[in-house]
Order: C-alpha cells, then sequence, then structure tokens
C-alpha cells in the first residue's frame, strides 16, 4: 500500500529553475539599499533627472556593484523606459552580465516591461543570452505569460530551441503554464516538439500535467510523441489522469495513447485515477478498455484503492462497471476490508450493498470484522456476518 500512496505524495513537480541563481532572481532593493553609487541608486528609485546629472558629470554608465548589477540591469527589472533610453544614449553597454549571467534585457523579459524591451533589442542586446542555469529572455517571458516580449524576440529571430541546464525549452514552459498563444507561436517557428527534458519529459507531458487541453491538441495536431517514457515510467496519459484532467485524457486516448501502460509500480493510468477518486476520469478509461482489475505491485487492483481511499462514488462506479467486488491483493486484503480498517463507512455500506463478501479472511486470518476499529462499521459487519 506504501509505495502506491506514493506514487501521489511524489506527483512530479518541474523544478524549472531548480538552481536558479539567488543573485539573478534578488530584487534590486536588497541588491542596492546600501550601496553608495549615487548612478545605481537613482536608476533604482527611477530619478531621471538624477541619472542626467551624474551622468553629465562622467559618471560611468557601465559601473557594476559587487553582485555585477549596472544602473541599465536594474532600470530594466523595474521598467524605468526613460532611464533605460538615456543609459544607452550614454554608451550603457546592454550585454553586460551581472553574477547570474542575466542580462538588462533578461530581467525586462522576466517582468514583462514590453517597452524596454523593445529598446533594447533596437540597441543590439543579446537575443540569445542564457543565465547560469541556461534560462533566455524568451524562456521566462513564456513562463509570465508575457506574449507580446515573446513575440518581438521571436521576431529578431531568438532560437526557439535553447535548453536551460536540465533540458527545458521554452516550449516546455509555455505548455506547462498554459501559454497557448506563446505555444502557438513558437511552433510557428518551429520549436522542437520531442525534446526531453532531464527527467525525460516533454512538452506535452507538462501540458497535460497541467490540463492544458487546447495546447495538448496543438502538440497532437504537430505529431508530439504520445508514448515516451519519462521518469519513473510514466506516460503522458497517466500523469494526465493521475491529476483528474478528464478533457485531456480523452483527447490523448482519441489520439491512440496506450491506455493500460504501466509505471515503475506497474500502475496503470485507470490505477491512478481510482486511487485519487477521480471518478470521471475512471469512467472514460473504462470505456475506453482498460482494464478494470489490473493488479499493481502487490496486487492493489483499482477497487482496491479507491476503497482504502474512501472514494465512495468511484467505488460504486468500478463496482457498476463489473469490477471484482472481492478480489485480494497479495496480502489477502480485499476491498471491503480496506474500507473498514480506515473507516471509511459509506464505502463499506456501498460495498455491502453490493454483496461484499465480509467472510473472507487475509493472509493473517483477519476478516474485515477483525480490523475494524470504527463502531459504525463494526455493527455492520456484524449484521452481515452473522446472518
Amino acid at each position: 500500500m506504501n509505495y502506491i500512496k506514493k506514487l501521489v505524495d511524489c506527483t512530479r513537480t518541474f523544478l524549472l529553475f531548480t538552481s536558479v541563481s539567488a543573485i539573478f532572481l534578488t530584487q534590486a532593493t536588497s541588491s542596492f539599499a546600501d550601496d553608495q553609487t549615487e548612478l545605481l541608486k537613482a536608476a533604482f528609485s527611477g530619478k531621471t533627472d538624477t541619472i542626467k546629472e551624474l551622468l553629465a558629470k562622467s559618471a560611468n554608465p557601465n559601473l557594476q556593484n559587487e553582485m555585477g548589477f549596472t544602473p541599465l540591469i536594474v532600470a530594466s527589472q523595474y521598467g524605468h523606459t526613460d532611464i533605460v533610453n538615456i543609459l544607452l544614449e550614454n554608451d550603457a553597454d546592454p550585454n553586460i552580465k551581472n553574477a547570474g549571467e542575466a542580462t538588462a534585457l533578461t530581467l525586462a523579459a522576466k517582468h514583462g516591461h514590453t517597452s524596454v524591451v523593445n529598446t533594447l533589442l533596437a540597441k543590439g542586446a543579446d537575443l540569445n543570452i542564457q543565465t547560469v542555469d541556461g534560462i533566455s529572455p524568451l524562456m521566462l517571458a513564456a513562463q509570465g505569460g508575457h506574449e507580446d516580449i515573446a513575440e518581438a524576440l521571436l521576431s529578431k529571430g531568438t532560437n526557439v530551441n535553447l535548453q536551460t541546464k536540465q533540458n527545458v525549452t521554452a516550449l516546455m514552459i509555455a505548455a506547462l503554464e498554459g501559454r497557448t498563444g506563446i505555444v502557438e507561436k513558437l511552433l510557428a517557428k518551429n520549436a522542437q516538439i520531442d525534446t526531453q527534458a532531464s527527467d525525460n519529459t516533454t512538452a506535452l507531458y507538462m501540458a497535460a500535467r497541467n490540463g492544458h487541453t487546447a495546447i495538448v491538441e496543438m502538440l497532437l495536431a504537430k505529431n508530439a510523441p504520445l508514448d515516451l517514457i519519462a521518469a519513473d515510467e510514466t506516460t503522458v496519459l497517466s500523469i494526465a489522469a493521475q491529476n483528474g484532467h478528464v478533457d485531456t485524457v480523452n483527447a490523448l486516448l482519441s489520439k491512440g495513447a496506450k491506455i493500460d501502460s504501466k509505471d515503475k509500480n506497474e500502475a496503470t493510468p485507470l490505477t491512478l485515477a481510482a486511487l485519487l477518486g477521480y471518478t470521471e476520469v475512471v469512467e472514460t478509461l473504462i470505456e475506453n478498455g482498460a482494464s478494470i482489475d489490473h493488479k499493481a505491485k502487490n496486487g492493489f487492483t483499482p477497487l482496491i484503492l479507491s476503497a482504502q481511499n474512501g472514494h465512495t462514488q468511484t467505488v460504486a462506479l468500478l463496482l457498476d462497471k463489473g469490477a471484482n467486488i472481492d478480489l485480494q491483493n497479495e496480502d489477502g486484503i480485499t476491498p471491503l476490508m480496506w474500507a473498514a480498517l480506515h473507516g471509511h463507512i459509506d464505502t463499506v455500506e456501498t460495498l455491502l450493498s453490493k454483496h461484499a463478501n465480509a467472510n473472507i479472511k487475509s493472509k493473517s486470518d483477519k476478516t474485515a470484522l477483525d480490523i475494524s476499529k470504527n463502531e459504525e462499521i463494526t455493527a455492520l459487519l456484524k449484521a452481515v456476518t452473522s446472518e
């Protein structure tokens, strides 16, 4: 049971920027609060007149503090377009990197400052600059949903297939975040759809994980691979089912996704949906031919798992669709025993109404009555075992 439960506890999250340098993400307020450089402080505060005065006195527009921030990087981060223009007119270098290898363009794209991005691009900012973790301006625009910035970068010919150190692309990020418009633009620029991240996940997998069905359909229309095996031997259909995305599941099935694919615990998409009580997904999978009594490791069936977790509606559906009500796992535990053990009264009542056998014993010679810890359930079981 425990290792199947871990399928829930260990549902993968996509740490796209797991090792992004603190220097890159640090807000300028903390970077420059004690900085004595007046030009940097003025760029942070948006004081245009002070910037002009200091530059007129020959202040260095490319001065960097100990974290590598220049006045231009600071002004770009906070969207001070007027100051960005003034600095560029005074020979500020748009491609200087901070200690995290982020430039003014990187931070302007991250924070959605379109006018700053356009200004920097006009002055020759490097489109394909990447941070120490491989993050590009396009990736940040995709993550934030800054469609106009993505369009500006794409129109200038940015490389759509750059990868982070985890092999994540802008398309994957846009798919994960549900940025439909950006996905469409990336595909129009021939973004690679079959690239796999370091955990072997793809853009399709990421879209399916979060239930972005429109993006799933868009990727499938481009022949995105359906059955590539990701970490833990999961598939796109598995992750969609595990997260309860019935529309996404239907979209994948319509394109021929393998319905009984098994992960490292031999759990199928139906196993996972039943475990989590996603009744609509369970019904869809069964109607499309999923094996209703499939046993994962240690003999856990969809019915056992749904009963164990008290998903009464799912239990009722599985029974109506023909699931074996008394099928035991490798320890001889039945769905009724699991429901009784965990105190799921409604589930016990449902199973008993469908004639679950309360007299079956586990390998440890225990019946559902023997392991029940709930007075109401105990009474229900005594009533049927005394007949």
